[in-house]
């Protein structure tokens, strides 16, 4: 009776908003109520798995999936800079003592199943169920498996299905109906087929927060909605999936297919056991002639395999060698929505982590791609028509420059003036070009040579200032940024020995490097900082305006990004002076470099319980809270200049070798259950935030730091001879 009391007022409100209209096909068909829906948002940024079905050749499957807390977050297609599902998770309900979501009232744990494939556990132990999921894609099809093992304790259990999709990569404007015997989901062309090999009892479409079937199952724990269509909004789709309603263990799979301008076709017919060993056997395939360096244990080899898998499946397959940074968006279900406003997260290309994402994989082997990365770069270099930086009196010509981050099509996200980026594709070619033959070198040449010495020009004419350093806040002249860059030069002196423009470039860096009381020591050296005794490097120096003058004493304010806060360019204490010697400029016992290091490591490297990490700099507000926390890929920096110091003399090797171990050992426990690598870690905790897992540079930073230790080399010196 209770019940009724309930529906009455519900099925007013149905009536009240629900009519009858055409599904296309002549037939009249109810549709939902409560059109567009709430504001929608992304999801969760802490990846378990990010992945796709490796493929060589023709492309059948442009389809990339991530998973998190338990359930499928993001899918990718047909690029990889393109959602179309924000996420697809179960609920489970007796119809009288609980209504339970997967992604919040269950225990997840993830079972890494090899390099490219790992098993959700998701346990309610209150109520006696427990939820398997295996992901993987079809070989041959853009379509998504989920093979599900379903447990229950007791009889009259029901399992549903609810998705929310985020066409074209936005959460506006889709259509969703009833289709088949599962759902079917558009906008524009693109099209998304939702089904499962058991099929429905019950199925229903609508408007997320108002006709969706979560909102349906909490009201009563019943499924009353039985919608046909939901048009142009914020939507889901709900079903009943057809499992037997006794105790015991049950197994489906959810077929998720996306198309655009095609008739559906079902999948429920394929062998899925035998496509589940095709998903496995195209990344042993991927792996199997990869070189690997000797590991002291297991974990460290399971880390390195799961990172070849991971920056290879943050490559597009439909614009080859464009690698974005990850496959998330930073706190993505607080990222919110504005139509007509697309959000790029880390889902796009920055030349900066397309360079660590092609040194890792050119380590682990794989020289074809960044060959690729070399090819997508020069088709995104800015042409003499591309306009002009403004930086007031700074008016830069874009052209020779690079875009601050790009979708797959080249189209710029964000506007801003890196001289990094400019610096880092110039040093990914020479580690390219140093790998390959005599005529190789030439082909190579030929292809970017014209790419290269229009970066050169820029960065000997505009350099070594930046709009923005490498956190990408704040301009002047930062030791990081003017490392990448100057080492370019310093690669076109070597490229172009014996020419005036190659002469040219050798002069200028040496400058930068060296002129009397004109040189990066001078213009970013501090000699009255605030910590220890006032001596080290700045993060960055004429922070204060566009024209400031390169003064590391000045005590004039800056702005801190991401808070309202000014403070002198001396209470920016960072690391990003190591890349003066890892980058080859100065040996690594330089004694400023040392005296910074003391710094660093006194005053913004913290002890967690899973080892050291690192800010990215004193007083970061980027993170939860307003607080920067530590981040991984730092530790991969601070490994490497240890092998930098062994070889300057500096330490033995088996204090290099300690460091080393020690960062690896930390990297490896900052590194989730799915094996994924955050971009930042919690202090107390040595657990990934909520910013970005996996982030693919941190994943290259391990990489690289187990062939440094391997080589007894830092790989990312250009000017060290290659290990035989």
């Amino acid at each position: 009776m209770g019940r009724f009391k309930v529906l009455l007022p519900l099925l007013v409100v149905l009536f009240s908003y629900t009519g009858l209209a055409s599904n296309g096909l002549g037939k009249l068909t109810r549709e939902a109520f409560g059109r567009p829906g709430i504001q929608p948002n992304w999801s969760d940024a802490r990846k378990v798995q990010s992945v796709t079905v490796y493929e060589e050749g023709e492309v059948k499957s442009p389809l990339w999936f991530t998973e998190a807390n338990g359930i499928l977050t993001e899918v990718f297609f047909p690029t990889i800079d393109k959602g179309q599902i924000k996420d697809s998770q179960l609920m489970v309900t007796d119809h009288k003592s609980f209504v339970l979501e997967e992604k919040k009232d269950f225990e997840h744990s993830v079972q890494v199943l090899s390099p490219s494939r790992v098993r959700l556990v998701n346990v309610n132990k209150a109520n006696g169920i427990t939820i398997t999921h295996e992901f993987f894609s079809l070989k041959d099809s853009p379509t998504l498996i989920d093979d599900v093992k379903v447990t229950s304790e007791r009889d009259g259990v029901d399992f549903y299905l609810l998705t929310k999709p985020a066409i074209d990569n936005t959460g506006y404007y889709d259509s969703a109906s009833t289709y088949q015997n599962g759902f079917l989901v558009r906008e524009g062309s693109t099209q998304l087929f939702i089904e499962a090999d058991v099929g429905f009892r019950k199925r229903s479409v609508g408007f997320a927060g108002s006709s969706d079937g979560y909102q349906d199952l909490a009201q009563d724990k019943q499924m009353d909605f039985e919608f046909e269509i939901a048009e142009n909004g914020n939507v889901a789709t709900f079903g009943e999936l057809n499992l037997p309603k006794v105790k015991g263990e049950h197994r489906l799979h959810i077929i998720y297919h996306l198309a655009q301008n095609k008739d559906i076709v079902s999948q429920a017919g394929t062998d899925f056991d035998a496509a589940k060993a095709a998903f496995e056997q195209s990344w042993q395939t991927y792996l199997k002639d990869k070189p690997a360096p000797k590991f002291r244990n297991k974990e460290e080899a399971d880390l390195y395999w799961r990172s070849l898998v991971v920056l290879k499946s943050h490559e597009d397959k439909l614009n080859p060698g464009a690698l974005i940074a990850s496959l998330s968006i930073p706190w993505g279900e607080k990222q919110y929505e504005i139509p007509g406003q697309k959000i790029g997260g880390y889902h796009l290309i920055w030349p900066r982590d397309l360079y660590h994402t092609a040194m890792g994989l050119m380590l682990g082997g794989d020289l074809k791609t960044p060959i690729n990365a070399l090819r997508f770069l020069k088709k995104i270099q800015y042409q003499k028509n591309d306009g002009v930086w403004d930086y007031n009196p700074r008016v830069i010509p874009k052209e020779g420059g690079f875009p601050q981050n790009t979708w797959v099509t080249g189209e710029s996200y964000w506007g801003g003036l890196q001289l990094d980026q400019i610096g880092y594709p110039i040093n990914l070619f020479w580690q390219v070009y140093r790998r390959v033959s005599a005529s190789e070198q030439k082909l190579l040449l030929a292809e970017f040579g014209t790419m290269i010495t229009k970066g050169l020009t820029f960065i000997q004419k505009f350099g070594p200032w930046s709009a923005q350093e490498r956190w990408e806040e704040n301009f002047g002249l930062s030791p990081s940024t003017f490392s990448s860059a100057t080492s370019a030069l310093l690669i076109g002196g070597e490229l172009y020995k014996g020419t005036e423009a190659g002469d040219g470039y050798y002069r200028t860096a040496q400058g930068w490097l060296f002129k009397p009381g004109d040189n990066i020591d001078t213009w970013a050296f501090t000699q009255n900082g605030p910590f220890g005794d006032g001596q080290y490097y700045l993060r960055v120096s004429g922070c204060q305006n566009y024209s400031a003058t390169w003064d590391p004493n000045s005590k004039d304010s800056c702005h801190v990004a991401n808070s309202s806060m000014r403070v002198t360019p001396q209470d920016f204490l960072d690391q990003g002076f190591l890349k003066l010697a890892l980058l080859g400029l100065r040996p690594a016992d330089d004694w400023h470099i040392l005296k910074s290091l003391e710094k660093v490591n006194q005053y913004i490297r913290v002890k967690t319980p899973n080892g050291y990490g690192w800010y990215r700099y004193s007083n970061d507000a980027y993170g939860e809270e307003g607080k920067g926390r530590l981040w991984t890929l730092l530790s991969g920096e601070q490994g490497r200049f240890a092998v930098e110091r062994y070889l300057a003399g500096n330490f033995d090797w088996n204090q290099a070798l300690a460091e080393v171990n020690a960062d690896l050992d930390s990297i490896i426990k900052f590194a989730n259950e799915g094996q994924l690598i955050p971009e930042q870690i919690f202090e107390a905790t040595g657990e990934g935030t909520g910013s970005a897992t996996p982030l693919a540079w941190s994943h290259a930073e391990y990489i690289k730091l187990l062939w440094a230790r391997e080589t007894r080399v830092n790989p990312e010196n250009p000017f060290r001879p290659l290990p035989q």
